[in-house]
């Protein structure tokens, strides 16, 4: 997902369940790019409708890459690029490190903005396009 594209038909809803980590990584055949992660969120945004609405899984934890494999992203980190593209938190919820899911966390907490303490969580964020 290199490019930006307009889609003729635009969705009320879309889901991206454990890919964007891997976007511009290289591990399956696309090209190396810092910025996969962002212009795969700017396209998923483009595809919805206004109202629409984008369910999105990916880790979460201590920022990092784990090349080739994947990315681990800082809550406020994503919080920013779904602003950036339009997007707006309706609801979040994340597993912890034990496996347990926590339901309709507050993802603007002071715990949000340690990342929960988590070393490899799992965010599942439900987005409305603006």
């Amino acid at each position: 997902m290199s490019e930006q594209f307009e889609f003729p038909v635009k969705t009320t809803s879309l889901s991206c369940l454990h890919a964007i980590e891997h976007f511009g990584l290289g591990r399956y055949g696309d090209s190396l790019d810092l910025n996969g992660h962002k212009k795969g969120i700017k396209n998923l945004a483009n595809c919805l409708m206004t109202g629409g609405t984008l369910y999105l899984s990916t880790p979460i934890g201590r920022p990092r890459i784990e090349f080739n494999a994947h990315r681990v992203f800082d809550i406020n980190y994503l919080l920013e690029l779904f602003e950036l593209n339009d997007l707006t938190l309706k609801e979040f919820s994340y597993v912890n490190d034990n496996g347990d899911l926590v339901e309709q966390a507050d993802a603007h907490s002071d715990a949000a903005k340690r990342n929960f303490n988590l070393a490899y969580g799992c965010g599942i964020f439900e987005l409305i396009k603006n």
